[in-house]
């Protein structure tokens, strides 16, 4: 992660890039959708499902596992997927904790800018 990003994003919010990386890719995105309509699946169930390969859906799944988007189980030689409701509640209160702290700062910059 960049230097300049850990000053804006302290704490927990440090954990927004990868969570909003995670979420910046059309396949990523149909994954969440697929486990958000079935809950629990396997890889290579998703795989089926979303006719891809299964070393493809693994490695979109470790991205949305690192942003916490997906979490993992495993039983025997099968790893089960599931949304992260909760650590992606958790995101998005850091994001919005960002925003509200850095809106009106920024809202009085713009206003000298254009003023000035």
């Amino acid at each position: 992660m960049h230097k300049e990003l850990l000053m804006f994003l302290p704490g927990q919010q440090g954990d927004l890039p990868a969570f909003f990386t995670a979420l910046a890719n059309v396949t990523r995105l149909r994954i969440v959708e697929r486990l958000l309509a079935v809950g629990e699946e396997t890889v290579n169930e998703l795989a089926l499902a979303l006719r891809m390969s299964q070393p493809r859906i693994s490695w979109h799944l470790r991205m949305l596992e690192l942003g916490g988007v997906v979490t993992t189980r495993r039983d025997g030689r099968l790893t089960y997927c599931s949304v992260d409701l909760e650590t992606i509640r958790r995101r998005l209160t850091g994001f919005e904790s960002l925003l509200e702290s850095r809106a009106v700062p920024a809202a009085r910059n713009l206003r000298r800018e254009v003023s000035g």
